[in-house]
Order: C-alpha cells, then structure tokens, then sequence
C-alpha cells in the first residue's frame, strides 16, 4: 500500500523549516489534556518519536507545543503536551494539524511519498504506456491514499457533426471535456513511481477512465 505525507513550508516559525503533516486532532481524551489524534500514515505511534510539534489551527493561527507522552488507542494516538492543562483546552485545538520538523523525520520508507512529490506527476497507462494525465491531487483517507487523476481532454466533437458543419461552411469547434479517474494507492494499481522521472505508472481496470 502507498502512504503519502503533506509538506508545508511555515513562515511563521523562527527557524522557517519545512515541516511535515503528521495528522490532525479529531477531539479531546479524558480531562488531564490530552488530544485524539488521527494520523497520516502506517502507524499512529509515530507521535512519540518527537519532542516538538507545530499546530496549525483551522483560523490559521499556529502554535509550537512540546510533546510529554503518546500512545495507541485503536486507529488514533493519544498525545499529551506540556502545554495543554485540560480538557477545555484540548477541544479548543480540535480540527488543528500536527506537523513536525521534516529533519526529524525518520527516512521515509519504501511506497511512502510527500505529497507534493506526487501531486503533478505524469500518469503513464502501465499496459499500453500512453501517457494519460497527471496526479491532480492525493485524497488521504482511513482506508488508503486516493489519487484523482486529470485525465487528458479528448476531442468529443462527433464525426457527423463535423461533416454538417463543413458543407455549411462553417467552422468546426473542437468541444474538450476534462475527465478525472480515481485510483486507489495500491500495489493492484500503482506499478511503479519514479519521482526524479516525473511519471507514475498505473494500471487502468474498465471503467476506471
């Protein structure tokens, strides 16, 4: 499975590094603080690895907290900074994104991509190597990474149509249409991603595009 992570680049911070979006609050646990955070990624164990975190709020206020303790409930990690006392506090960060220091990332590892890497890409037909479209945008979500692919614009102007307007003397107008596919970040699909090569190539099944 593919698993991909958003880069941000915060001008805000004193040390103005990229960071990376590790997840976002979805609520609060219990009264001592702590938050329920739904994580981008294999695992949401990867909270505890760090010490410091950038939150960004939905209003767009960001604020650098200090991590004290994580661990696992379920499919979401329960963190706990310094800098949250309560309750009351931890639901005013709810909807907030975690981010954290991209050089204190761990190396990536093998099908995990930024996403800004991805989004842009161009999408080659694995089975016949046309190239098709490109990466519009990565859609993370709790089963796997979804790629909304804008296809290339194909002509729809029908053949009659074009005959009729000609014996009118008429100008022929090609009518483009953008079409999308979404495809989901698996080995099924996703054959092979060369970042430095710009492409991606994907295996289509019917109806797919």
């Amino acid at each position: 499975m593919w698993k991909s992570f958003q880069k941000m680049k915060s001008n805000k911070t004193e040390s103005n590094t990229e960071k990376v979006l590790l997840g976002k609050i979805v609520g609060a646990q219990g009264i001592r603080g702590e938050v329920k955070i739904y994580a981008f990624g294999d695992a949401p164990s990867d909270f505890g690895k760090y010490e410091k975190a950038l939150l960004v709020l939905p209003q767009g206020d960001e604020r650098m907290v200090t991590v004290e303790k994580a661990r696992i409930q379920g499919t979401l990690a329960i963190v706990k900074f310094y800098e949250v006392a309560d309750r009351n506090e931890a639901e005013d960060l709810r909807e907030a994104e975690v981010f954290v220091d991209e050089e204190d990332l761990e190396e990536l590892p093998d099908d995990t991509y930024y996403v800004r890497d991805l989004e842009g890409l161009r999408v080659i037909d694995d089975d016949t190597g046309e190239e098709v479209g490109e990466i519009a945008e990565v859609i993370r979500n709790a089963a796997q990474d979804v790629y909304r692919i804008a296809l290339a614009a194909k002509d729809v102007l029908a053949a009659e149509d074009a005959l009729a307007a000609e014996a009118a003397g008429e100008i022929a107008v090609e009518n483009t249409a953008q079409r999308e596919a979404l495809v989901p970040a698996v080995k099924e699909f996703i054959k092979d991603v060369d970042i430095e090569a710009g492409t991606i190539r994907i295996h289509f099944i019917e109806g797919m595009k």
